[in-house]
């Protein structure tokens, strides 16, 4: 406590005397320096006072880490059933009918398309088509299989209620959940307004979120 009131004390009237109190502060510092300081230090008084110390210019060698979220192992999200579709008998055709409507509406935006009628009136546009049918997501889209090395597969019919990176998983209209493998079939996707479109499985060997960024090259089609 003895220190702080040493360092609060009042300057000594022999350095202040011949210092007139005015209402600038800056003009205060200046008279006291001009007084205090030998003659030829008093010139650069004004310069050294235009100068400005950034005391934060020296920045910390170590940040601290901001916490991101953290995200669940593979491990745990199979423990947890993250993930999981339900017993086969708890999902009905029915029940997915609503998803289906909702992924035609998010076609037709992808496409710009009113109607997916439109699609077959304007051939120029196959290219953009076909681009936009491989990076979608198909979570709700209806399928059908054309063709399949596996002649079990061919005609299932469904809604897909999970899309994975090798896998459909659809609800059938007999209310049966079926996997279906992408890289052996060829796919029909039905959409509105009698359109179909083809699709080989194996273009969709990709997660959904990485197949909408993913840069996709023109390639020969690939018979089964």
């Amino acid at each position: 406590m003895s220190d702080y009131t040493k360092l609060c004390t009042p300057l000594p009237k022999s350095k202040t005397s011949h210092i007139k109190i005015c209402e600038n502060t800056q003009q205060y510092v200046i008279d006291f320096l001009q007084n205090l300081l030998p003659p030829s230090d008093r010139k650069s008084i004004s310069d050294e006072l235009r100068k400005t110390f950034i005391f934060n210019k020296i920045k910390p060698k170590h940040k601290k880490k901001i916490e991101k979220g953290k995200c669940f192992s593979a491990r745990k999200r199979l423990r947890f059933g993250l993930g999981r579709i339900g017993n086969r008998n708890q999902m009905k055709y029915s029940d997915v009918l609503p998803l289906n409507q909702l992924w035609l509406q998010y076609m037709r935006e992808m496409l710009c398309v009113e109607s997916f009628a439109d699609i077959s009136e304007n051939p120029r546009n196959w290219e953009n088509v076909n681009l936009q049918l491989i990076k979608a997501d198909f979570h709700g889209a209806k399928i059908s299989i054309d063709r399949s090395k596996c002649p079990s597969l061919v005609g299932v019919t469904g809604i897909v209620i999970q899309d994975t990176k090798n896998t459909f998983r659809v609800c059938g209209m007999d209310n049966i959940i079926r996997t279906i493998p992408k890289d052996v079939v060829k796919i029909n996707v039905h959409l509105d307004d009698g359109v179909t479109l083809k699709v080989f499985g194996r273009e969709l060997s990709t997660r959904p979120a990485e197949r909408a960024v993913k840069k996709f090259k023109n390639s020969s089609i690939v018979m089964l």
